[in-house]
């Protein structure tokens, strides 16, 4: 019967420690912890066929003999080998995926999570504390109350993306009354076929309506499209002191965003309109803290107290709006995990991986580039491009995509 195990017992010694430092998760463990974890490692062999067992929850499993494909919720297939670079991450397990095939056969490794795989976000998102002085405490302190308290800050999607949205969502409307709401907006509506039509986004055939970009796009791919062309209003501020923040915050955005883009456009599993969408709003936190300090200006007279206030609120922040945007379960884990450099995931590539790589790039050259890890050595560049890139064919693919990049941000920017 597809999907039964042939075998699933304890094989103690059978897992070495070398085996598990070669694992994502459990590369950094000592030799005595490694060794604790492998004795108590399972091994599971499944027979080919469509898996339809529930396979262990709570634990970590890793290829290690044999192939799969991953059926994702987006519907891509991703084929996996236990001899790719992806196989040193586990396996994502239903619901986080449509389903599992085995090829021939395939054995997995069950272990044990490690307590340190859950401390690496935390010390990711957690930056030095400059010295306060009282009266910067004190304001410090009542930005973070205003907005555990009050939603006042909070940006909101502009109505007509909310109206389209909601539209895209429901299954009961045609492409066609799609196309209508957005043509009630004829800059909306032109700035999305310029999108369509670009060379950046692959316009080879021309489409001529909005109808007609739904109905070979798919809807979900025009309400990515359809938001990253609404959110520069977003970024905005009242305070002349800000705006300059602000500014840079949107370049920044744009240019992870569009970057975002070409990456997944390389990577088989990855919707490259959903990643653009990711980089845009990777870190819309920050917009309503540049926002709320206005409220606080104290915080922005020294440099490093208005760094130490958008970095020490952002995530927080932006999990809030996306709650009140209604896309938390699509994109918390990009808010969260945007510069959580050692961030594990799955063996899947997910939007995420994509933002840390773009984010990477993104800041070359730049002063932040010091306090980067070398891009090699993070786990989102072995998922990406199937496993297939290094540092100078990184390089390279983003070089000779420069300009789609200049011109997606140009796109996005309404320039």
């Amino acid at each position: 019967m597809f999907g039964k195990w042939i075998d699933n017992v304890v094989r103690k010694k059978a897992v070495t420690a070398e085996l598990l430092s070669s694992l994502a998760p459990y590369a950094h463990l000592p030799e005595g912890e490694l060794e604790i974890i492998a004795d108590l490692a399972e091994t599971i062999t499944l027979k080919q066929g469509l898996v339809t067992d529930e396979l262990p929850q709570g634990e970590l499993l890793f290829l290690i003999s044999g192939g799969l494909q991953i059926q994702t919720r987006h519907n891509a297939i991703l084929r996996l080998s236990a001899d790719s670079p992806q196989a040193r991450y586990p396996i994502p397990l239903r619901p986080r995926i449509a389903s599992l095939f085995v090829h021939d056969s395939a054995k997995l490794l069950c272990l044990p999570q490690p307590v340190q795989a859950g401390a690496q976000v935390a010390k990711s998102n957690n930056c030095a504390r400059p010295e306060l002085n009282p009266e910067e405490s004190e304001a410090l302190e009542g930005l973070r109350e205003r907005f555990r308290t009050s939603g006042s800050d909070l940006p909101s999607l502009p109505d007509l993306a909310l109206k389209i949205g909601k539209a895209i969502d429901n299954p009961n409307n045609a492409n066609e009354d799609i196309a209508r709401l957005i043509q009630l907006d004829p800059p909306l509506a032109a700035r999305l076929l310029a999108v369509v039509n670009s060379a950046a986004f692959g316009g080879v055939t021309k489409i001529s309506s909005i109808n007609q970009a739904s109905g070979r796009l798919g809807r979900k791919k025009v309400r990515s499209l359809v938001y990253s062309c609404l959110l520069r209003n977003v970024f905005k501020s009242d305070s002349s002191r800000l705006k300059q923040r602000m500014l840079e915050l949107w370049q920044h955005s744009t240019h992870v965003a569009a970057l975002s883009y070409v990456l997944a456009r390389e990577t088989p599993g990855v919707d490259p309109e959903r990643a653009l969408l990711a980089g845009l709003i990777h870190d819309i936190g920050s917009v309503a803290v540049i926002s709320g300090i206005q409220h606080f200006p104290i915080l922005a007279e020294r440099e490093v107290v208005l760094d130490y206030c958008i970095d020490s609120l952002r995530v927080e922040v932006g999990t809030a709006i996306l709650c009140r945007w209604k896309l938390a379960e699509e994109f918390e884990d990009v808010v969260r995990d945007a510069e959580n450099w050692t961030r594990i995931g799955s063996a899947v590539p997910e939007d995420p991986d994509v933002v840390i790589l773009a984010q990477m790039h993104a800041l070359i050259g730049s002063p932040g580039q010091a306090r980067l890890p070398r891009i090699d050595t993070i786990p989102a560049f072995s998922k990406l491009a199937q496993g297939e890139l290094s540092p100078r064919h990184s390089l390279i693919m983003l070089e000779e995509a420069e300009a789609d990049v200049r011109e997606i941000r140009a796109l996005i920017s309404g320039g």
